[in-house]
């Protein structure tokens, strides 16, 4: 068996599949089968291609109900769960809030707070009304748009995971960029594949390593985009409760069995902050969670 890599540029990042496998030819049609999966939820779920399906749903749903295909209608619903599992932590109502502080088209301002109030009137999942038997979405207030930059690779990745279980790989390890990674199986002879947790400024030796296998590890961080201004840094995780960039931490890292959850729940307990943390940690025993506080040591689970 021999470890081959591919990678492919996607969803603004780099997949890179580490795939153990004999056949050179079969490896490289499982590469192709992940590629087409991820640059086709790349032009559905993009909000940068006009004619994606969440730029319709958002130019259309205030006005009636759009019916959108089983697997975005299944995102949907896993972006509401979540929302509730966060108390408003993860949220894909943001958007408006990153228009306003030029996080979509790289104009980057400071609003005011009138801004921000006005902003945040179209923010919250509760204005996405969601009928399951005809998998119709309706947005219940006008000006309220849905984006997916928090749990889209994750989800791109979980996809991924099926086709490679359908094709009966058992082991490799599939990533997208430095968000989100998921470990098949293990490499002979090893418990695991040996991943890292990076640091929270991404210019430095990494935090730790972690033996990762049949499990899924992202992170989230202050250091991914951000502006300054007046001295000031404003990173481009808003916490839509507030309105404003979250700065309790630097970054969080989450393990978890699936990297839909582990791509959301990094965002959201960045966010959150320490009181989400242990409320997950409590609740939730199958997830790990790493966060770094500026200037502190990684708070270990």
């Amino acid at each position: 068996m021999t470890m081959r890599r591919f990678r492919w540029q996607a969803m603004g990042t780099e997949y890179q599949l580490h795939l153990l496998e004999t056949d050179t030819p079969q490896a490289e049609a499982i590469a192709n089968e992940l590629r087409e999966e991820v640059k086709r939820l790349e032009r559905q779920l993009s909000l940068y291609q006009p004619d994606s399906d969440l730029c319709y749903l958002n130019a259309h749903a205030a006005r009636e109900p759009v019916r959108v295909e089983p697997g975005l209608f299944q995102l949907l619903q896993i972006c509401r769960a979540l929302w509730e599992q966060t108390e408003g932590a993860f949220d894909p109502t943001i958007t408006p809030l990153l228009r306003l502080w030029g996080f979509i088209d790289g104009r980057y301002r400071v609003p005011s707070a009138q801004e921000i109030a006005a902003a945040m009137e179209h923010v919250g999942m509760e204005w996405v009304l969601l009928e399951p038997e005809g998998r119709w979405v309706y947005f219940a207030r006008a000006g309220v748009e849905l984006s997916f930059g928090a749990i889209g690779k994750g989800w791109a990745v979980a996809r991924c995971v099926r086709l490679l279980k359908q094709f009966g790989v058992r082991c490799a390890l599939l990533s997208a960029g430095g968000s989100t990674l998921y470990a098949l199986g293990a490499p002979p002879d090893a418990d695991g594949w040996q991943v890292q947790l990076p640091s929270p400024t991404g210019d430095s030796a990494p935090v730790g390593m972690l033996t990762l296998r049949d499990g899924a590890l992202s992170t989230s961080g202050s250091s991914e985009q951000f502006f300054e201004v007046d001295g000031r840094r404003y990173a481009h995780i808003l916490d839509p409760r507030t309105g404003y960039p979250a700065d309790t931490m630097e970054s969080v890292a989450v393990c978890a069995p699936d990297p839909t959850l582990s791509d959301a729940l990094s965002t959201a307990l960045f966010v959150g902050g320490q009181p989400l943390i242990e409320k997950w940690r409590r609740t939730h025993p199958e997830v790990q969670i790493w966060c770094i506080k500026a200037g502190i040591t990684p708070n270990m689970p």
